[in-house]
């Protein structure tokens, strides 16, 4: 049976109501159907029709202010909103920050995030640092953020037994764990504490494993220099 045409009225409505219904599907949810370019190009039509962002967030249950971080995506370069449309990045959070950036920083920015070597935190600590350093290149803000990045530490105390000094003790801790995995030691009085970077602690917990004890214990074995 033959399908009655629809209205002009009648197809608007029902590309309004598509678009709604993707932006609800879309906006509540983590792991999106669609890309945000395609979200974006959604939302533009819902609010096309109903006059406002603030008419179509009514519509989908979300503030105006969230709904349109979705629409940010349309301020950014074509090679990133590549990015986007492949879904290489797919952080509506990234996209707002980048699109505070000129064009060609957005660039280089977008193409480290997709690649893993920062992630959405670090863009927004370089947009802080380029609103106070405007003309310095943004790869030196990239490494700068990077460099300082906190780095993990992991401390583990023991009991210091007999006269022991510093460097004996560093000596013991290192024909186990590579120097540039010890962050510090510390001695205070019999109380002792190293300071190890996650690859140092795996080390730790290898030796552990190799000797068959507790993690707990395989310090004061390392430094009694005995085996298991």
């Amino acid at each position: 049976m033959k399908q009655p045409m629809l209205s002009k009225g009648e197809q608007e409505d029902d590309q309004l109501n598509r678009a709604l219904a993707v932006l609800i599907s879309c906006t509540r949810n983590k792991n999106r159907p669609l890309s945000l370019t395609e979200v974006a190009k959604w939302l533009e039509l819902a609010v096309r029709k109903l006059g406002s962002y603030t008419a179509v967030a009514d519509r989908v249950g979300l503030s105006s202010k969230m709904l349109r971080q979705f629409s940010n995506v349309e301020n950014l370069s074509g090679p990133v909103k590549k990015l986007f449309e492949n879904r290489a990045i797919d952080s509506v959070d990234a996209a707002t920050h980048l699109a505070m950036l000129p064009s060609p920083e957005q660039r280089v920015v977008a193409e480290r995030l997709a690649s893993g070597k920062i992630d959405t935190s670090d863009i927004r600590a370089v947009i802080q640092l380029r609103r106070t350093q405007p003309i310095e290149p943004i790869r030196s803000l990239i490494n700068r953020v990077i460099e300082s990045k906190t780095t993990r530490e992991y401390v583990a105390e023991f009991v210091v037994r007999g006269a022991r000094t510093k460097a004996s003790i560093l000596a013991s801790f290192r024909k186990y764990i590579p120097a540039s995995d010890i962050i510090r030691l510390e001695l205070v009085g019999s109380l002792g504490r190293l300071v190890l970077t996650q690859k140092g602690k795996q080390t730790l917990a290898h030796c552990a494993r190799a000797f068959g004890i507790p993690l707990k214990h395989v310090i004061p074995i390392i430094l009694q220099g005995q085996k298991r």
